[in-house]
């Protein structure tokens, strides 16, 4: 559900704003409502948010140094010996990027350029590789012929002698070259001769072959320079991998202090100056299951403020709060959008559904026992913080182990054709693909007859029962059709029936849709809205076969690597084992993951599309974020 919101109006004094500010920050609990255009049009804004963009990009390549064994801030400062408190961060960089007896004295180290310095490093680290890929190329020039000894070459050129290096392709060497030119092949690969030519200095022909033109530097130069770049580079990537862990934790304090800072300017750009720069104008949004409380606290303060409840055109920021199920669902539908605060929170609603799915899609008992019980020990000793999804994937998992026992599937195994006693017993719950097929249709149309009703609500609660009366049509023609059907297979006579769900759903669709409209005009939208109708509910439907052929096709390739692993494994003892190991751990290994992402990916797509779309999901909210003090 969406937390009711009130609105909260604030006049302060010009000298009291910075002190209210602060006590504003320290409670943590008004949402102030943004100028967005102001803030984009803010310079200093602008720059902070750069800087965080820089923080972001430079932690993610730490991250990449950190030793596999992380070292607490503690222990750094332990092994180097340094005889700084911990929270003095940057007297430890100034110790560390800046050695004693290269600083000025007063020198100072600040956050920025600590940040600075860790860019500079990685920039250098890319030139480095720049320098030395360019240098290697140029060392491949010398590759055919060796290191080419330069103070001879001089030595033959004072002597009047001109020394000469080509290359030319195998069928375009001539051998005549050899007397003509005084050629001498010195390499010859890939097609390829090298050779050399020694003439008289006031030679003018030459054969017609490429000539090679060396870099200045000579290969024991390249390979010196090249040696003494990566011998740098190693340095550098030393001294990163020691500092990875400090730097890590030294910019996500940096980055929660200018997100402090950022903050406040969008305060700052909320508010307004009035009566001359002496009142400071602030609107914000407080829970109601809080508002009480903020009221007695403002009522201490010397200022004008008003708690209102929200009108229509408002916008007021949106929290949810569900039960203990359903609040692993939030951050999927946050992947599309925040509802708007005036509908319904659809997350308990598609909750169950969306775990249906994932378990019909993967679709193997096998493969949920093993996500079943991999993420419960996990969960053990896994951070408070990544529970809350590692109980999700235990809810997932359990949905897979029941819905492969209905489509009778371990490991690829089909269950239907084992005759273990204990499997014969539950036979009766499995079902064969025909069955399947008609099930996930089946679902479908729950699902989709459950949004319209949600739509039914959600149009009621914004515009009341008029708004609704058109969608209602649409659930009294089709549930009261299939009621109507069923009926009749039955045997009873269902003509009057029939006739009076297809005249009131008529009535609502075409006549009542719109009571502020024109009867012709809401004649003319319920056709259109049957056309759409009639041809979205089919689409919509058939989505649902996907429920079916992502389940078959994780069974058939678990079966394919099974018979795999059986026919193509050599009839040795013992390697017959280890080979049908081997392609079973692999092949249902990468099942698994392939099937995962699928049964994760495939639900999300019905639900945001084929439930929202009838649920009349509109989104949009923008999810409630106190002004408050920030957290690493």
């Amino acid at each position: 559900m969406i937390v009711p919101m009130r609105k909260l109006s604030l006049l302060v004094f010009y000298k009291d704003y910075q002190d209210f500010l602060e006590e504003l920050r320290d409670r943590g609990v008004v949402h102030i409502h943004e100028n967005k255009k102001r803030s984009a049009e803010d310079e200093e804004l602008k720059q902070k948010l750069a800087v965080i963009k820089r923080i972001v990009e430079i932690t993610k390549q730490l991250s990449k140094r950190v030793p596999k064994k992380e070292m607490s801030f503690t222990d750094m400062l332990e092994r180097w010996s340094l005889a700084i408190e911990p929270k003095d961060k940057l007297a430890f960089y100034r110790q560390i990027f800046y050695p004693e007896e290269q600083l000025p004295e007063e020198s100072e180290v600040t956050e920025l350029d600590v940040l600075a310095f860790l860019e500079g490093q990685f920039k250098r680290m890319e030139q480095l590789d720049q320098q030395i890929a360019s240098l290697e190329k140029d060392g491949t020039i010398y590759v055919p012929w060796g290191d080419v000894p330069t103070d001879r070459i001089n030595g033959l050129q004072d002597a009047g002698w001109d020394l000469r290096f080509f290359t030319v392709p195998d069928r375009k060497y001539l051998p005549e070259w050899e007397d003509k030119y005084n050629a001498f092949i010195v390499h010859q690969d890939k097609g390829q001769k090298y050779f050399i030519t020694v003439l008289p200095k006031d030679g003018q022909e030459y054969p017609e072959a490429d000539s090679v033109q060396f870099p200045q530097m000579s290969a024991a130069e390249i390979r010196e320079q090249v040696e003494k770049l990566r011998s740098e580079k190693a340095d550098i990537t030393d001294s990163l991998k020691k500092t990875a862990v400090v730097s890590i934790e030294y910019l996500k304090d940096l980055r929660r202090q200018i997100n402090e800072d950022v903050d406040v300017l969008k305060v700052k750009d909320a508010a307004q100056v009035l009566l001359e720069d002496k009142v400071i104008a602030l609107e914000g949004w407080v829970p109601e299951n809080i508002a009480e409380a903020t009221d007695e606290w403002l009522s201490g303060k010397d200022i004008a403020y008003e708690l209102t409840e929200p009108e229509k055109q408002d916008n007021p920021p949106i929290q949810l709060k569900n039960n203990k199920f359903a609040r692993l669902f939030e951050f999927i539908g946050e992947l599309y959008s925040l509802p708007n605060y005036r509908e319904i929170d659809l997350t308990p609603f598609f909750a169950p559904f969306f775990v249906l799915f994932f378990g019909f899609c993967l679709g193997d008992a096998g493969y949920g026992l093993l996500i079943l019980l991999g993420i419960t020990i996990y969960k053990f000793k896994a951070k408070p913080s990544i529970k809350p999804i590692l109980s999700l994937a235990q809810w997932l998992g359990l949905s897979t182990v029941i819905m492969g026992i209905v489509s009778g599937t371990f490991f690829g195994i089909q269950l239907l054709d084992v005759q273990v006693p204990w499997v014969v017993k539950i036979k009766s719950l499995m079902l064969d693909s025909q069955q399947l097929f008609n099930l996930a249709l089946m679902i479908g149309v729950a699902q989709i007859i459950f949004g319209m009703f949600l739509k039914v609500a959600n149009q009621w609660k914004q515009n009341g029962l008029a708004g609704a009366l058109s969608t209602i049509g649409w659930l009294v023609l089709i549930v009261g059709g299939g009621v109507c059907y069923g009926l009749s297979l039955k045997g009873y006579d269902v003509t009057i029936p029939l006739y009076t769900v297809v005249i009131i759903a008529g009535l609502l669709i075409f006549i009542f849709n719109n009571i502020r409209r024109n009867v012709f005009i809401n004649i003319g939208a319920g056709l259109w809205d049957s056309y759409n109708m009639v041809t979205g509910l089919l689409g919509d439907t058939l989505s649902y076969i996907r429920l079916f052929a992502l389940g078959i096709s994780s069974a058939v390739l678990g079966l394919v690597f099974n018979d795999l692993a059986m026919n193509m494994s050599p009839d040795i003892p013992g390697v017959k084992q280890l080979v049908m190991l081997i392609i079973l751990l692999f092949g249902h290994s990468v099942n698994i993951f392939m099937a995962g992402l699928g049964s994760f990916v495939h639900p999300m797509r019905l639900t945001f599309v084929e439930f929202y779309k009838n649920a009349g999901f509109e989104g949009g909210g923008k999810k409630y974020q106190p002004f408050k003090k920030r957290t690493n």
